[in-house]
């Protein structure tokens, strides 16, 4: 399936511009989850009761370098312990509000049954992206929790950012790139190459127009995307207008930039969401 892509100047802390904050609820179904496999194992929380209740984000506390640290988690409607689930990781772009992780893209109406939805809070209205900042080491402990909590396929771990969180994305596409199957981002970008730890598949979503994230930030994180993954130059259209699929990348790891017109530094919640998941239900 082709997958999607776009690519600061720094990032300011102005990332209210997104579509009302989203709720709970199911949308349509998507791809993406395994039956049971015994050849392959799932995390540590296999097996394990379920904790808290479904179809909803639930608030979680963990204690990060001495330091209580929230996050909260959607696990959906029918969660079965026995599965092993794609686990979506979302960084929020800069919000002043209390619960600022909900400035994401509801990825969750397109994912519906079929994967659990993290999202951390930064310690700021924004991220610390650097490589040994609170946050690297906030999603680490975040992830050790989450998947000795629930069953995750440890292959199908996905990360999505917007603004601040999309350079977040980037950082962690980068140093954690071992541990992260695909990330896609809106609105922001980093170009990272020698230092990072393995190849991610990737969308990058980033308007012409954004006067607040330059879209050369996202197309440096692009052109470093697909030099890592032996991306050649010519391009495909996919099924998402106006994204297009760059040709010759390693197995399984596309490359695909979106460049849209005229939404300035909007989240494009409608545009993104089925980016984002259908971009991650398409990989092998």
């Amino acid at each position: 399936m082709k997958g999607l892509a776009l690519v600061l100047v720094l990032f300011g802390c102005s990332d209210s511009e997104g579509a009302a904050i989203d709720a709970g609820g199911d949308g349509p179904t998507g791809g993406g989850a395994d039956a049971p496999d015994a050849a392959l194992a799932g995390s540590a929380g296999c097996g394990m009761a379920n904790p808290i209740a479904t179809n909803q984000y639930v608030q979680r506390t963990i204690t990060v370098g001495g330091a209580a640290r929230t996050y909260v988690v959607r696990v959906p409607t029918g969660y079965d312990p026995q599965r092993r689930y794609p686990v979506v990781y979302q960084q929020h772009g800069c919000s002043p509000a209390a619960e600022r992780e909900n400035n994401n893209v509801p990825v969750h109406a397109q994912a519906g049954t079929n994967a659990i939805i993290v999202r951390g809070r930064a310690t700021g209205q924004c991220w610390d992206t650097s490589a040994a900042g609170v946050d690297v080491a906030f999603w680490d402990a975040m992830l050790a929790e989450v998947e000795a909590t629930w069953c995750i396929d440890p292959t199908k771990r996905y990360l999505t950012g917007y603004s601040s969180g999309a350079f977040m994305t980037h950082r962690l596409g980068c140093i954690r790139a071992d541990k992260i199957r695909a990330i896609a981002t809106i609105a922001g970008g980093q170009a990272e190459s020698a230092s990072c730890t393995g190849t991610v598949a990737a969308v990058l979503i980033h308007d012409t127009n954004d006067g607040t994230v330059n879209v050369s930030a996202s197309a440096a994180a692009r052109d470093s995307l697909i030099a890592r993954n032996g991306c050649g130059t010519a391009t495909t259209p996919t099924s998402h207008s106006p994204c297009v699929e760059y040709g010759g990348c390693a197995p399984g790891k596309p490359v695909v930039w979106c460049q849209t017109s005229g939404r300035n530094h909007d989240r494009q919640d409608a545009f993104a969401g089925p980016v984002f998941w259908d971009f991650f239900a398409g990989l092998p």
